[in-house]
């Protein structure tokens, strides 16, 4: 069933409450009583279309209207991206860091596979942050530059500069696979390492890693089968109009 702009926003996350951080990735915050989707789109000046078709696309795997999203501004989907970052750096990432220092601290004779753990996924963090931070300080000034040129038909100093130190293509082949790390991290927490203790907790960050992967191919697909495109295709006309 895939939701439409007429569905009570409550309705759509008792449907599918793993849509709550997507839905908050937008700046919607829980406590719409009654109001339609359109409604909370409209109060919170977000765009319908795109906010219809991310969820939709995240509420089911087989959907992915790739033309659809095509057709979005670049603002809003480098916004969105933007927003998905943060929400992996400052609440996911950190979240799941507590509970494996939750478990360090407990003290028992597991302590030193604890601390495995808690140093493979350090190094995962580390490689996401980088990862992260080099599309948040090149690519997505560059897909801006590109953008803007796009729009004003015109090259300016700054933007002209941007434009010839990058190329989207470039991007791609870098692209870093960076769930590769997560899921031999989720791997040797399966099957390799016998549970402590504290089974529930453990059981529950395995929960966490499965959740950030599935995030992460869905963002990754956004980059990849939409941005990427979607920025290939604007190169082109930019270098036929100069």
């Amino acid at each position: 069933m895939h939701i439409k702009k007429s569905m009570k926003m409550a309705d759509v996350i008792q449907m599918n409450y793993m849509l709550i951080p997507v839905i908050h990735r937008f700046g919607i915050e829980l406590g719409f009583g009654d109001k339609t989707v359109d409604q909370v789109c409209e109060e919170n000046k977000v765009d319908l279309n795109f906010f219809l078709q991310l969820v939709n696309a995240y509420h089911d795997q087989d959907y992915f209207p790739k033309e659809e999203l095509q057709s979005i501004p670049v603002r809003e989907i480098i916004a969105y991206l933007k927003m998905t970052h943060a929400s992996y750096l400052n609440n996911t990432v950190t979240d799941i860091e507590q509970k494996i220092k939750s478990l360090e601290l407990e003290g028992n004779e597991d302590k030193k596979y604890i601390a495995l753990i808690r140093n493979f996924f350090e190094g995962y963090k580390s490689e996401l942050t980088e990862h992260i931070m080099r599309e948040e300080d090149v690519v997505f000034p560059y897909v801006l530059a590109v953008d803007e040129i796009i729009k004003s038909e015109q090259f300016t100093d700054k933007n002209k500069k941007v434009f010839e130190s990058f190329s989207i293509e470039e991007y791609e082949e870098e692209h870093d696979d960076v769930e590769e790390k997560l899921m031999d991290l989720r791997t040797i927490m399966i099957k390799y390492v016998a549970p402590p203790a504290n089974t529930n907790l453990y059981h529950s960050i395995i929960q966490d890693l499965f959740r950030l992967e599935e995030d992460l191919n869905y963002h990754s697909r956004i980059e990849d089968k939409v941005l990427i495109p979607k920025i290939i295709l604007m190169e082109k006309s930019i270098k036929n109009l100069f």
